[in-house]
């Protein structure tokens, strides 16, 4: 394992190490930006703290899978061989992600529900998530109706892949951002997100 692997993963399970810089040709963050970035787009997407699960997935082999794929992001990073927007990209398409933001309102079981009434699909509600997610706002009418005509066509993945491959998410948050609700417009924007 190189030195800067050592270190990005020291710095993920929150370990004091002595790190020293590598000079290599990409860019690359370093441990700190890392593991920061990686808090950020979990506390973003996901709404929990990195290195935690819900304690529906809490299992040995689940918390293995998760240090794995977080360890990968890591070094993905730190390597310069991803950036940020691929990352939360990733996070997106997950199924942990999938589970929190758009199953719990496409008729499945849902918290609630009378015994024996089917739950109501409501693609308004889980779009909606994914904007709040992915853009730090709420859905406006124009982009919920070429969202759920992608949704119809193409399914949520085309929807993901369409709000962060567009101009609002480049021109808000580039390749280097991790996606934020600001302080000043949480209240307003009723995302259920923390503000940064």
């Amino acid at each position: 394992m190189r030195l800067r692997d050592a270190c990005i993963i020291s710095a993920l399970l929150g370990i004091s190490a002595p790190c020293f810089s590598e000079v290599e040709a990409a860019k690359e963050w370093a441990p700190q930006e890392v593991a920061a970035i990686l808090a950020q787009s979990h506390a973003q997407l996901l709404m929990r703290p990195m290195g935690t699960e819900p304690s529906s997935l809490q299992t040995n082999e689940a918390d293995q899978q998760r240090y794995m794929v977080q360890s990968g992001y890591a070094l993905q990073l730190a390597r310069g061989e991803k950036n940020v927007k691929q990352i939360v990209e990733a996070i997106a398409l997950s199924s942990e992600f999938n589970a929190k933001w758009i199953t719990p309102h496409m008729g499945t079981a849902q918290t609630g529900s009378a015994p024996g009434v089917p739950p109501v699909a409501a693609p308004e509600k889980a779009i909606d998530s994914l904007y709040c997610a992915l853009l730090g706002r709420r859905v406006d009418s124009a982009s919920l109706a070429s969202a759920r005509k992608d949704l119809v066509s193409f399914g949520f993945e085309r929807v993901i892949r369409d709000v962060i491959d567009g101009k609002e998410y480049r021109d808000r948050f580039g390749d280097t951002k991790v996606p934020y609700i600001t302080s000043e417009n949480q209240a307003a924007v009723g995302c259920p997100q923390a503000a940064l």
